[in-house]
């Protein structure tokens, strides 16, 4: 850690140039593979600032800043060297250190010691910074490219309608994944997969996976809240929603899988009390309680946050939909 943290030697130009191409070519591979998780991301960039800040590190936004000094970089290598490393000495700085570990206690004995040695080499703090301000601003993108499918998300904060996250809400995901939208986006669509997810800071969203269709897929998303609020499920059905969705909160999991959950628990305040809550409210969950979780699909498509990745004829054809459309790279 100490080797990498504090002896990079950022002055290498023809190295950071190759880095900077390795980059770039992951960044192009992996939209391309990966295009339902651009899409969902560069939307929530839209309205969320924890969604912003993935897309400036590691979603579009950080795509074209790589692509920019690539193809800028004998004019812009200097500033991005002389950046790097006064962003080194205001990252690695001791009173920022904040160290996880999980192992055996006999693993543990060693830590102190070694961290000390750590944190004594680290830079003298020159104070906090400001709070992270991004600038949200509603886009509703299109990205062309040159692929015949499209991915399409749909997102919103359902927070931000007064509601409050509830154990219901896992069921209610397994109910969409498996029944509603498999069967209109999947099924009668044509898609290779869709999914669906309700965080619990409210963040939500729809996106279907190499998809054939674009407006299509929108409308079954907009008709979503309307089939859940009239939902009926006798009590087998009912129970085989409960068990796939705390099949997902009972996966094993190894010590360092273990390690990360207690972590984000850890950082996101998120209790054993407020775990079994929400796994209370899971197990109990009724037909009218999930018909109740319509009015959360209502509440987050209602800001109509709308980003696609996919073909180009698809799009433009379809273009009262977006703000702006461009290439994808």
């Amino acid at each position: 850690m100490e080797e990498l943290i504090l002896h990079s030697k950022y002055s290498d130009e023809k190295r950071l140039h190759e880095l900077l191409q390795e980059m770039r070519s992951r960044g192009q591979e992996t939209m391309m593979a990966a295009g339902h998780v651009t899409a969902v991301n560069r939307a929530f960039s839209y309205f969320s600032k924890t969604g912003k800040f993935h897309d400036t590190m590691a979603g579009i936004e950080h795509y074209r800043l790589v692509d920019e000094l690539c193809k800028e970089y004998e004019v812009r290598k200097q500033g991005l060297i002389a950046k790097m490393i006064a962003l080194e000495e205001k990252i690695f700085c001791k009173d920022n250190l904040f160290v996880d570990f999980t192992a055996a206690q006999e693993g543990y004995e060693r830590l102190p010691e070694l961290v000390d040695h750590l944190a004594d080499k680290l830079y003298a703090s020159e104070g906090r910074s400001s709070d992270y301000q991004p600038v949200l601003e509603k886009k509703n993108e299109g990205f062309l490219s040159s692929a015949q499918i499209q991915y399409v998300c749909r997102a919103g904060n359902y927070k931000d309608k007064g509601l409050e996250y509830t154990g219901a809400l896992r069921a209610l995901r397994v109910l969409l994944g498996y029944d509603y939208l498999w069967n209109q986006v999947r099924v009668k669509g044509g898609a290779y997969g869709c999914m669906c997810a309700f965080a619990k800071s409210g963040e939500s969203y729809f996106v279907s996976y190499r998809d054939p269709n674009l407006e299509k897929t929108i409308d079954a998303y907009e008709h979503a809240a309307e089939y859940v609020r009239h939902f009926e499920a006798d009590e087998r059905t009912l129970t085989q929603f409960i068990i796939g969705a705390v099949s997902e909160l009972d996966t094993p999991m190894n010590p360092a899988a273990l390690g990360t959950y207690s972590l984000n628990g850890y950082m996101t305040n998120w209790s054993f009390e407020k775990v079994q809550k929400e796994r209370d409210e899971l197990l109990h969950v009724t037909t009218r309680d999930l018909q109740e979780t319509a009015d959360y699909i209502d509440a987050f498509m209602q800001e109509d946050y709308l980003c696609v990745v996919g073909n180009e004829g698809k799009i433009k054809g379809a273009s009262q939909l977006f703000q702006q459309t461009e290439n994808l790279f």
